[in-house]
């Protein structure tokens, strides 16, 4: 199938997820009866998509696709996802956010606060008029992200290390590639990913996800030290990828999945 073809129900997807507000699984732990708790109320940004992380992601992904594809004739629905985009990236809406996340330190982490930083640095790369407004919008949340992070990473002894969500590689790696991080937390989160995986003894064996794995925990510590060195290359020797994976010195193939 053409990759053209494959990219047309994109953005009707997309759009119809982060605008459908139910069903919904906000993770959210109600602390009395009085307190508000549906999806828009707690998230006026992100209450689509079943829940936060796909609801960030899904938004990603319509800022990617104006980014890349924004002016064919193919995908007519551009006015509607900036109109959308609009509604939901205002700074009302971000700052209710942000401070979600700050009253809640665990929530989404990493894997969604991740997300969140890549959402921004689309937004970022679209420039223009509409890039720039929703950058400046996502600012709080970003700060929030960031901060958090910071707390965070002292604390993390040890990685997460099988292929779910709360993977350490694949979060912390996405973050670098970001770009949002402030210089200390980028240097915290660089220092860290090095100390756990630079020299692996205990690194997955299989490169492929496992059982209820989406992600390849062998392939997310791989990339994340890849991030971690593009701007410490000098911290651990050229050969330590094929020491990590040695199929890509060999040639050999990959073990099969079961």
């Amino acid at each position: 199938m053409p990759l053209s073809t494959l990219r047309r129900p994109l953005r009707p997807l997309a759009l119809a997820n982060i605008t459908r507000e139910y069903p919904n699984f906000p993770a959210h732990l109600i602390t009395s009866a009085d307190e508000a708790h549906a999806p828009r109320a707690l998230h006026p940004a992100f209450y689509g998509a079943y829940d936060w992380h796909s609801s960030v992601h899904m938004h990603w992904l319509l800022v990617r696709l104006l980014r890349r594809h924004g002016g064919t004739p193919a995908l007519p629905e551009s006015a509607r996802a900036v109109a959308v985009l609009d509604r939901h990236l205002t700074p009302g809406n971000l700052a209710v956010e942000a401070a979600y996340l700050r009253a809640h330190p665990s929530f989404e982490r990493p894997y969604g606060w991740a997300w969140l930083l890549v959402l921004a640095a689309e937004c970022r790369a679209l420039g223009g008029e509409n890039g720039a407004r929703w950058a400046a919008a996502l600012e709080p949340a970003v700060a929030a992200v960031d901060g958090l992070l910071a707390g965070w990473l002292p604390k993390a002894t040890y990685p997460v290390r099988h292929g779910n969500h709360p993977n350490s590689a694949f979060a912390l790696g996405l973050a670098l590639d970001s770009g949002e991080l402030s210089a200390e937390t980028d240097s915290a989160v660089r220092e860290r990913l090095l100390a756990w995986f630079a020299d692996d003894p205990r690194r997955p064996g299989p490169l492929g996800a496992l059982g209820q794995d989406f992600l390849s925990p062998a392939l997310s510590e791989a990339d994340a030290v890849r991030a971690a060195l593009l701007a410490l290359p000098e911290r651990v020797p050229p050969a330590c990828l094929t020491r990590f994976l040695p199929a890509l010195r060999t040639g050999a193939p990959c073990a099969p999945l079961t």
